[in-house]
């Protein structure tokens, strides 16, 4: 402990002085009070962009609380999901996960990236599935081929539920955990109330085994039909009492005598329900009943989790019963399917389904709901299109299609919702700009979805009964700030929204330079049409972007779901073993004067990616010209077949 020296008493501060000499009054102790709390106040108050930070804090997750749909209001909701997909003509998807990659590298090869991407689907789990249906409503179309979008958003919290049996597991990662955490995901919510799901496997397989139990009880009704039936009035008082000692079971037992007695004293005609929890004070019954009341039947059930000796006048009545337990069991199977009924509609509409850098969804979406992802990519390409016929990547098109490529748009969804939606405002109404278009967001009950908050003359638009639906626009409400109000991304329905907004203001775009109108253009199912038919198909519409979908951080980087992939490997080269110490500017050296790529693997190895045929020629003869080369060179074909060696010797 360190002592401190006494400090001589400070003389009385002189109070100041006024112009004319006099001392200024000393402020009264109120005063004093409230200037000193004033000054407590400034110094502990946070800087501005710490306030705001917390303001949009809370502004989210008051705004996230309100949209997730869960197991306590599914029922109530699904069948309009359901309604709003079957009059779609498009759906919008957005996947929030439990982690991505199980290791994040650059992948080089089709097959390569879709092998790491398909066990971080087996590791990982979807924890919220975000849905958004558009549809095209032409009573209210903008003039000059424009229209009204309605705009269906939803988000689902999912949690995996020991259905079928056996406890299903599945990582986590900490950083995405915290990244859920900051964009207000309730986790209370989701492992309570999330949704649980069947695949088609074991949906199958449950109802197969219902259904046997159905038509065994089918079979011994009839066969109980034409027996001879029990006399009436058998049994009962001269039947000799089954000896049970004295104890609970015996005070049950003698009570559920009473009741049986005078139930067919009775002239009700209705099975006698009796409450018994206890399964062996239920099997002692049903030999009470064999024993003492030949002419009846006893049945167990279970209703609303709770268990019930049934006692019926008839065997036919005991397989009523039981059939129609049998058919509840059936239709607690299609509740248990859960969000799949979402996707199996979509599916059963040949719906088009719409993703933006949705390449890890679409894989997480298959093993979750589906089914294991097969080993190699083309057999999950065969099993993807007999599910999902049609998809689209809004990433993908913006980056890659010629008529939006010039408009340079951002990378993510937020920003690219964003300026589609102001690229859409500054160029309408000039000669092949994008077609005008409007938005109603048309939320669940009880759900509020507001659509990104750009300009009061930007053409994303909510509906109103006093202006026409071209004219309307987003706006927040009074006194809030526009951010705090519309921007929920990471929210999964909130994201299916900003895609679908999204993907219909690059179609406009694109039909606008085109010089087409809206109603020329059908999201329909592939079909056969005929020559002289006017609207367009999807795929016809966009010929090189229907079932592209965009990889990152992976050469090549597209991945063509309906055919094959045109990768031309032969342009890549293997370099391995040279010093760590090398960096970029050392490996561009090497192949000086030529300029090629680079995609690190680690610290001694890297892939080298010539321009042009030409150039790769040129990196094989500078290769061999090197008298010691530090490093090895190898060309993808011959990286393949060492990789193949290596695991058949495995």
């Amino acid at each position: 402990l360190v002592r401190r020296r006494p400090q001589p008493p400070r003389p009385p501060a002189r109070p100041p002085r006024c112009a004319s000499g006099a001392s200024t009054p000393r402020p009264s102790r109120p005063d004093a009070l409230r200037r000193s709390l004033g000054r407590r106040v400034r110094r502990r108050r946070r800087p501005a962009s710490e306030e705001l930070s917390a303001l949009r804090a809370v502004a989210m997750r008051r705004c996230c609380a309100r949209l997730s749909v869960t197991s306590k209001n599914w029922s109530s909701v699904q069948g309009r999901i359901l309604e709003e997909i079957r009059r779609s003509e498009f759906v919008a998807v957005d996947l929030e996960l439990t982690g991505l990659h199980v290791k994040s590298e650059r992948f080089i090869g089709i097959d390569r990236c879709y092998s790491a991407h398909r066990d971080g689907a087996r590791t990982f789990l979807p924890v919220q599935v975000g849905i958004c249906a558009a549809r095209r409503d032409p009573t209210r179309s903008a003039p000059g081929g424009g229209s009204h979008w309605i705009l269906s958003p939803a988000s689902v919290y999912v949690f995996p539920r020991d259905i079928v049996g056996g406890e299903r597991t599945f990582s986590v990662a900490a950083a995405t955990l915290t990244f859920l955490d900051q964009n207000s995901f309730d986790f209370n919510a989701w492992v309570r109330h999330g949704l649980g799901w069947l695949r088609p496997a074991d949906e199958e397989e449950r109802r197969r085994g219902v259904q046997q139990r159905i038509d065994e009880v089918r079979r011994l009704k009839q066969s109980a039909s034409a027996a001879v039936p029990p006399l009436e009035g058998a049994g009962g008082a001269d039947a000799v009492p089954l000896d049970i000692p004295s104890g609970v079971d015996r005070v049950v037992v003698d009570a559920a005598r009473a009741e049986i007695r005078a139930w067919l004293a009775s002239s009700s005609r209705r099975p006698l329900e009796i409450p018994m929890e206890n399964a062996f004070q239920r099997l002692l019954m049903h030999t009470v009943i064999a024993q003492e009341f030949p002419q009846v039947y006893s049945h167990s059930s279970r209703r609303a989790g709770e268990r019930f000796l049934c006692v019926y006048r008839s065997q036919a009545e005991v397989y009523n019963e039981q059939l129609a337990a049998l058919e509840r069991e059936m239709e607690v199977i299609d509740a248990e399917v859960g969000v799949r009924s979402i996707f199996d509609e979509i599916t059963r509409g040949s719906k088009p389904l719409v993703g933006h850098n949705c390449f890890y969804d679409f894989l997480h979406l298959y093993q979750t709901f589906y089914g294991d992802l097969p080993d190699n990519i083309q057999e999950f390409k065969s099993s993807w299109l007999q599910l999902f016929p049609q998809t689209l990547d809004t990433k993908y098109l913006a980056e890659a299609h010629e008529l939006l490529v010039g408009l340079q748009p951002p990378a993510t969804l937020k920003a690219l919702c964003d300026f589609m939606a102001q690229a859409a405002a500054q160029s309408q109404g000039t000669p092949g700009g994008p077609l005008p278009v409007s938005f109603e967001v048309n939320s669940l009950p009880d759900h509020e979805y507001r659509l990104p908050w750009l300009d009061a003359a930007d053409s994303v638009a909510e509906p109103s009964a006093t202006r026409a639906p071209a004219e309307v626009a987003a706006a927040p409400p009074p006194g809030d700030d526009p951010d705090l109000a519309a921007d929920a991304s990471h929210e999964a329905g909130f994201d299916a929204l900003m895609t679908a907004t999204v993907l219909v203001h690059q179609i406009g775009q694109i039909l606008g330079k085109k010089r087409l109108p809206w109603e020329q253009l059908d999201f329909g199912p592939l079909r056969r049409r005929a020559a002289d038919e006017q609207r367009l198909a999807l795929s016809r519409a966009l010929p090189l972007s229907v079932n592209r979908i965009r990889l990152v951080r992976a050469q090549p980087n597209v991945v063509n779901l309906s055919g094959t992939d045109d990768a031309d490997m032969s342009r890549h080269f293997l370099m391995s073993g040279y010093p760590p110490s090398w960096k970029k500017w050392d490996l561009m050296k090497v192949w000086s004067p030529l300029w090629v790529g680079l995609s690190y693997i680690d610290d001694t190895s890297c892939w080298v990616i010539a321009k042009n045929e030409a150039d790769a020629a040129n990196i094989q003869r500078i290769y061999n010209m090197i008298e010691e080369p530090q490093f090895r060179l190898s060309t993808y074909e011959e990286h393949r077949a060492s990789q193949d060696q290596a695991g058949t010797a495995r």
